[in-house]
């Protein structure tokens, strides 16, 4: 009898398993990064990192983030928060037409993949949005990788890409002031929601 209890609640377990799951975010705390989430391929939906110490996290709302896709640029808006405050970080990645970047299955082209942060037309351009921003005039170094990019299917459906990488990186403002970007961390479920296409 217990054999068959066993059998019923992993099948119960794996019915309940849908889309919806996928979407929400599942903060967990990283023990040897305090106040950042862990470091995860599942995709949680959530990302942090440490702006000159201070803690920007991922806010608590469904799939806060959207990746645009257009001619020249994928740009991945990250939507959290920093001193209590609403605050953002944007990634303009160069994409040339050799990604062929339709849908949001076509960012499987970015697994492994390296970007070096800077403010050349070559490299990743970042910038920060919300609450009174520092500007960032240059940067000096950095670097965002997609350490794992990959397809889950549920139930024989697709669901949705796996988007999870590293970054980090330092900058300056106008004035002068350093800005250090460390321990970044992405883990992002991408589908039609949150990618949008204007390359076409």
């Amino acid at each position: 009898m217990k054999k068959y209890l066993i059998i019923a609640a992993a099948l119960l377990a794996m019915t309940a398993c849908s889309k919806s799951d996928f979407k929400e975010t599942q903060y967990i705390s990283d023990p040897d990064f305090p106040g950042l989430p862990i470091y995860s391929e599942m995709g949680y939906n959530t990302f942090g990192a440490y702006i000159n110490q201070d803690v920007f996290f991922c806010n608590q709302y469904d799939r806060p983030f959207y990746l645009v896709a257009d001619r020249d640029n994928l740009t991945m808006t990250l939507y959290g928060w920093k001193d209590g405050s609403n605050f953002n970080m944007v990634f303009n990645l160069p994409i040339d037409t050799t990604y062929h970047l339709e849908d949001y299955h076509s960012l499987l082209a970015l697994n492994g993949k390296t970007f070096e942060i800077g403010t050349t037309p070559t490299s990743c351009n970042v910038e920060f949005e919300g609450y009174y921003p520092p500007e960032i005039d240059s940067i000096y170094s950095g670097y965002i990788k997609f350490e794992k990019v990959q397809q889950v299917i549920v139930d024989k459906t697709d669901a949705e890409v796996v988007v999870s990488g590293k970054f980090q990186f330092r900058a300056f403002t106008p004035d002068g002031t350093r800005i250090d970007v460390t321990g970044g961390r992405f883990d992002l479920g991408v589908d039609n929601a949150n990618f949008v296409n204007f390359r076409n």
